[in-house]
């Protein structure tokens, strides 16, 4: 048995002995597939290759995610438990579903988790699946036809490698085993710790993928800062069709950002006030300006100068950012996770089967994504935070200003600080072509 991680790195040699591979979605220093798995991981991982070694119809397999589901009787209507197991792309659109055929197999009593006996033999529930999260067992041959995994690619590393099996895989999804935490943890393998986010510009360019359906969460390879889908005006989350599956506004992507840094700041106990452009926003339509780049948000000297609290924030913000010194020596956040809305998709299928997803598709969607690829891997489109130094004097005082219906600190003298910035009639929009925004060319 050979390891590979999501570093694309083996920490064990892979030679023309080996016949079966285990795959991580995290990267790790250890060499030894002893010191990766904790006791009952490297039983699940011998279980599985035995499976494997008696079951020729089967390319590889995994454990569940979550245990607890396996006493269940098999049945065309459930599922083992809820992590993938079936995927379809549909044009610019990959589906995943925790569906899939769930049957009882007889198999040897050894390969039960929860058997004392190592003789015999017992049923227990699989579910054919064509794409797995997590860890899984694979066998070499079929590893290496699929063109094992892909450097650039980061989290989506075993997405892509699937995208790329066609889904013409059998993975079968054991319910006599379930994964440990430690083992199910993910991590952006080799793009760990980097300011770059090449990721879903790598994996949308090369798939032709603008939009991944899962289960509770529908995620967009790329925003967009069309003027006539993200008007200026204060951001209501979308409730069903057509909404749900369209773009996400780039407006929307700093509106996290800024509630997420707030947030931050607020539960580290640091003073902050929101500037420049976000303040313009506020202002002029109580919202983020659409055709913007950033979030702007200026801290106390001391603050701003310290790097523990760049170190501190992405530890609070749970490694969703990287927040340091960034392009131009400017401390900065860039955001780590892709556009998403956090929605149950099922009611957009025809039924638990269904891979289709046909409502989630218009003539007016069409029309939403033309231009949206190829995806660009320019820093400045994913959207970022710029911090700022305040002066002693900028932090003297203070007031509230409103964005999509929640309070922000400012600076005390609003008016001055914009009509320095962007002139007597900061409150009318730039016309075209005077805003060096992400769409100042379809700005109004």
């Amino acid at each position: 048995m050979a390891v590979i991680h999501s570093d694309l790195s083996y920490s064990s040699a892979v030679n023309n002995n080996t016949l079966y591979l285990l795959i991580l979605p995290f990267s790790t220093k250890e060499l030894e597939i002893d010191r990766v798995l904790e006791d009952k991981d490297k039983h699940s991982v011998r279980m599985l290759s035995d499976f494997l070694r008696s079951r020729k119809q089967f390319h590889g397999a995994t454990c569940m995610q979550q245990q607890g589901s396996h006493e269940m009787k098999a049945s065309g209507n459930f599922t083992l438990d809820q992590s993938w197991c079936r995927f379809v792309k549909k044009m610019w659109s990959v589906h995943i579903r925790n569906t899939g055929p769930v049957k009882n197999l007889t198999l040897q009593k050894s390969l039960r988790l929860d058997s004392d006996s190592e003789t015999g033999t017992t049923d227990a529930l699989v579910q054919t699946c064509n794409i797995v999260q997590g860890p899984f067992v694979i066998r070499k041959d079929v590893f290496q036809k699929i063109g094992g995994l892909i450097e650039g690619f980061g989290k989506l590393s075993l997405l892509e490698f699937f995208l790329r099996s066609k889904g013409e895989l059998k993975i079968a999804k054991l319910g006599s085993c379930a994964w440990t935490s430690k083992i199910k943890r993910t991590d952006r393998g080799n793009l760990k710790g980097s300011k770059e986010v090449p990721e879903y510009a790598n994996f949308a360019n090369k798939h032709t993928v603008l939009r991944i359906v899962t289960e509770n969460r529908i995620e967009w390879t790329a925003c967009v800062a069309n003027w006539k889908m993200c008007p200026e005006k204060p951001y209501v989350e979308p409730r069903g069709l057509p909404g749900v599956a369209a773009p996400i506004c780039c407006s929307t992507v700093l509106w996290k950002m800024l509630s997420d840094f707030v947030r931050g700041l607020n539960k580290l106990g640091l003073e902050y006030r929101i500037v420049d452009g976000t303040l313009l926003g506020a202002v002029r339509s109580k919202a983020i300006i659409p055709w913007t780049y950033d979030v702007d948000i200026a801290l106390p000297s001391s603050v701003y100068k310290n790097a523990s609290t760049y170190t501190a924030l992405e530890k609070v913000l749970e490694n969703q950012y990287y927040i340091g010194m960034s392009f131009m020596d400017m401390p900065r956040g860039h955001i780590l996770v892709p556009p998403y809305i956090d929605v149950n998709t099922a009611p957009y299928f025809d039924g638990p089967e269904d891979l289709e997803g046909k409502t989630l598709f218009s003539s007016d969607l069409e029309e939403a994504v033309k231009g949206m690829l190829p995806v660009s891997q320019y820093w400045r489109q994913r959207g970022y935070v710029d911090f700022y130094e305040a002066g002693q004097a900028l932090m003297e005082g203070s007031s509230i200003a409103t964005i999509n219906n929640k309070q922000f600190v400012t600076v005390k003298d609003v008016d001055k600080m914009l009509s320095m910035n962007y002139g007597k009639n900061y409150r009318q929009p730039a016309l075209k072509g005077e805003w060096s925004g992400l769409s100042d060319h379809n700005g109004p």
